[in-house]
């Protein structure tokens, strides 16, 4: 058995590949540039081991390694002042692995193949028509892509409207809590957030204060909205940890370094609606 998601994995690591020669070959890319780079290196080798994964748990946990990689590159890629065409060309290649990839960590996992038996009498009833009394299906129509095509490209949600009472809320995150910094397509840390594990969720649309607290004692202050809940009662969520995802309405520039600083060393959470 083979991982479902193996050509899409392929398809992205050769992408990938591609991009990290271009910067690799580009004189004039300055060393911490190329330093961040090192990350598409990291997601290759986790898209490899997904493309040989002989389960789908084990693909599906490939892939969001490689998205982990791929989220803290695209992040910091974002903040490189110099113009190069190489970094151009390796942030647009990350965006479309991403959107390529990301559907892989939403869907559920493929269940196992029917058995002969149960092949059998689907052909049966194929055969024969349904039973007395049973109408036949209609086809369903085709599902939406998780992640429309092009979305790289689209303006970050904008904050519900209004101007009501804040929730305060603190979020500590540090090296090995699941409470993280997150991304969405554009990389940009102020168009993403903070999710916050918990299990005392807040409606999506709720505004808050927001208190998050980084190790060494740097801490920041901001204003922001529920934009997606992870309930804890869903068991749809393949063990996604439960709590809820705090989109930034602004954050200042003290703020976004600290950020930043952060991401440097552990990988932000990758999410888009």
């Amino acid at each position: 058995m083979t991982y479902s998601g193996a050509t899409q994995a392929r398809e992205a690591r050769e992408a990938l590949g591609q991009a990290l020669e271009v910067l690799q070959q580009d004189p004039n890319i300055p060393p911490d540039v190329l330093a961040v780079a090192q990350n598409i290196a990291q997601a290759v080798g986790a898209l490899f081991e997904a493309e040989k994964a002989s389960t789908e748990p084990d693909g599906k946990s490939s892939v969001k390694s490689a998205l982990g990689s791929l989220s803290q590159t695209l992040a910091l890629l974002q903040d490189v002042r110099s113009q190069h065409q190489g970094i151009t060309v390796a942030t647009e290649t990350i965006a479309k692995a991403m959107n390529q990839l990301y559907p892989l960590t939403t869907q559920p996992s493929k269940a196992p193949p029917p058995s002969p038996n149960a092949m059998a009498a689907a052909q049966a009833t194929i055969e024969s028509g349904p039973p007395r009394g049973m109408t036949q299906p209609q086809s369903a129509a085709p599902a939406s892509p998780a992640v429309p095509p092009g979305k790289s490209s689209m303006a970050p949600p904008k904050a519900p409207a209004g101007d009501g009472p804040r929730e305060p809320l603190e979020a500590n995150i540090g090296a090995t809590t699941e409470s993280n910094f997150y991304v969405g397509f554009s990389g940009e840390i102020a168009d993403g957030g903070v999710f916050l594990a918990t299990y005392e969720v807040l409606p999506p649309g709720t505004k808050v204060d927001l208190l998050v607290t980084l190790p060494g004692n740097f801490e920041f202050r901001c204003k922001g909205w529920v934009r997606f809940v992870r309930d804890p009662f869903d068991l749809s969520q393949d063990g996604s940890e439960p709590g809820m995802g705090i989109q930034f309405e602004s954050l200042d520039a003290q703020a976004r370094e600290l950020v930043l600083r952060f991401v440097r060393k552990r990988p932000p959470m990758f999410y888009d609606d």
